[in-house]
């Protein structure tokens, strides 16, 4: 019989703690960060200091308005990569909402994050000018995303939440605020599911094992 050493299991439970913590980090959002709009037009970015308006992108599609707007260095810059979203797009009806159906496990807690800003040189703009809300399966998450911004450059700001998966969830983004397309931006979407408790304590009592047989044994060879 094949017998399995203290530093062998200690080493079986990190790897494998450690396994399924890289798992739950995983960005379960496709697109989040909105660097690919080769669904609408093959092309996955757009060029320098341009901008469009989209009815789908990989991973979001428009519910109502008119469309994804989606900027590169106009009017700010990204957050994360080079393009973010502007959901009071131009066009007619500007105010739009855009959505992405994510694929979950029932009752595992997720942690959803995303980056918000003002748009830039927006102080003289109504104040409701860059209102936007966030839901998770037609909830609201959150009070309206507002404020003004007299920079001319983005004010990002992380916003987490703490949501529970049923299996299948419908995450989306809306603007409300004045139809003037001078909206907030939004950038860096993710929902990573949140490591159980167990799972921690786990990790930590493989590592602790590890550090114990390494101490053990640095003392046998003094």
């Amino acid at each position: 019989m094949k017998r399995h050493t203290p530093a062998g299991i200690a080493l079986a439970l990190a790897l494998g703690i450690t396994a399924g913590s890289a798992a739950a980090s995983t960005n379960l959002v496709v697109n989040g960060s909105f660097e690919d709009i080769s669904a609408s037009t093959g092309i996955q970015q757009l060029a320098n200091n341009t901008w469009n308006v989209f009815n789908s992108l990989p991973g979001w599609t428009t519910v109502s308005g008119a469309g994804i707007e989606v900027r590169r260095n106009v009017a700010g810059v990204a957050q994360d990569g080079v393009q973010f979203v502007e959901l009071d797009s131009h066009n007619a009806n500007p105010n739009s909402t855009m959505q992405q159906v994510i694929s979950t496990v029932s009752g595992q807690s997720y942690s959803l994050s995303f980056w918000y800003s003002p748009r830039p040189n927006t102080a003289t703009r109504p104040t409701d000018t860059n209102n936007m809300s966030v839901f998770w399966n037609g909830t609201t998450l959150l009070p309206t995303l507002s404020g003004t911004n007299n920079t001319g450059s983005h004010i990002w700001q992380q916003y987490t939440y703490a949501v529970t998966g049923t299996g299948t969830d419908i995450l989306r983004f809306g603007a409300f605020g004045t139809q003037d397309t001078y909206g907030g931006s939004l950038d860096n979407v993710s929902v990573t599911a949140v490591p159980e408790p167990g799972s921690l304590a786990m990790l930590l009592a493989g590592l602790g094992l590890m550090g114990g047989v390494a101490r053990r044994r640095k003392a046998m060879q003094a």
